[in-house]
């Protein structure tokens, strides 16, 4: 994780480890992500291998069922890292198509997930090292110098996840879900993120 902080604000960068598990699930089941935010597919790829395990009659239900898991994972506070417990999975007793799915795939998952984490804090590093981090700190000073005040109190969380579209999520009053690439565009990132700071301060 990465943190900054000024006069009154601070925001943190980080993966997310049972969101980019989900993900997976999602991708990997061809499950198809409506609702707000309909977040893109992941990168590298995930097949939809087991996508042909779900009966036709089932994936509608599965769909519902995953949608909920998201929605607890999106807003749910330590309960998030209680929900994965094989072999069983206990915690979706009342979504069994989606535990099923899990039993079956869990080990994939979560090897997949850690690959992504190892990556990730290498992506962090370098764009620490590129100077990339001080963009976001130098619209907070911008916008500090419109208001002619310092910023009120504010903690943004961004969570950085392998996403295949450069581009943001507002998910919360404080949180985004972004490209964990977005960063290399110094624009498009700009773009996305100067309205959250404007709304936010």
């Amino acid at each position: 994780m990465y943190e900054f902080r000024g006069e009154g604000w601070q925001v943190s960068a980080q993966s997310h480890g049972p969101m980019l598990l989900a993900l997976y699930v999602r991708d990997l089941a061809g499950i198809e992500h409506r609702g707000a935010p309909e977040i893109a597919p992941l990168a590298p790829l995930v097949k939809p291998r087991a996508a042909a395990e779900v009966p036709e009659y089932r994936t509608a239900e599965l769909r519902q069922e995953w949608q909920d898991w998201w929605h607890r994972i999106l807003h749910g506070g330590p309960e998030v890292e209680a929900m994965f417990a094989p072999p069983g999975f206990p915690y979706f007793a009342d979504s069994p198509t989606l535990q099923r799915l899990l039993r079956a795939h869990y080990g994939s998952a979560l090897s997949w997930s850690r690959d992504r984490l190892a990556e990730y804090n290498q992506i962090s590093s370098e764009h620490h090292a590129s100077g990339r981090r001080r963009l976001l700190e130098e619209m907070i000073a911008e916008r500090a110098l419109e208001l002619e005040r310092d910023p009120r109190s504010m903690h943004l969380k961004l969570l950085e996840l392998p996403l295949a579209e450069r581009r943001a999520w507002f998910v919360d009053p404080d949180t985004v879900i972004l490209s964990q690439d977005l960063s290399r565009d110094a624009s498009l990132y700009r773009s996305f993120l100067e309205p959250v700071i404007r709304f936010l301060l």
